[in-house]
């Protein structure tokens, strides 16, 4: 709708929706266990916010892994030298089993997902 003194559009209606922990929270040191978008399985790329790129857990962070994992697929079918697989943090091969940071209760929501239920 447009505005009777002719500057510009009025909001007539809207609405704040809230998500809670519907993004992560980025601690420091977490990088480190992201997976490259190449992979040790042949012919396996990966891709998503989850994987190694600069826009933590977002829409920008996965196109932007999606076009990491377009660059190793054509630098495969090139035969061209691609960045490699990347190592795996030695805390995961030691399987030290800890419980994660900030994360209270064992509700699906304390890990990302949507409550399912009462929780009980």
């Amino acid at each position: 709708e447009s505005a009777t003194d002719g500057i510009g559009a009025q909001v007539t209606k809207s609405t704040v929706v809230r998500v809670p922990r519907s993004v992560y929270a980025a601690t420091p040191g977490r990088g480190k266990f992201r997976p490259s978008q190449e992979s040790p399985i042949d012919n396996f790329i990966m891709a998503g916010d989850f994987a190694t790129q600069k826009y933590l857990g977002s829409m920008e962070g996965a196109v932007l892994s999606g076009k990491l994992a377009a660059e190793v697929v054509c630098d495969r079918a090139a035969a061209r030298t691609t960045r490699g697989v990347r190592a795996v943090d030695e805390s995961i091969i030691a399987d030290k089993t800890r419980k994660p940071v900030g994360v209270r209760g064992n509700y699906p929501i304390a890990f990302g997902g949507g409550q399912q239920g009462s929780g009980g």
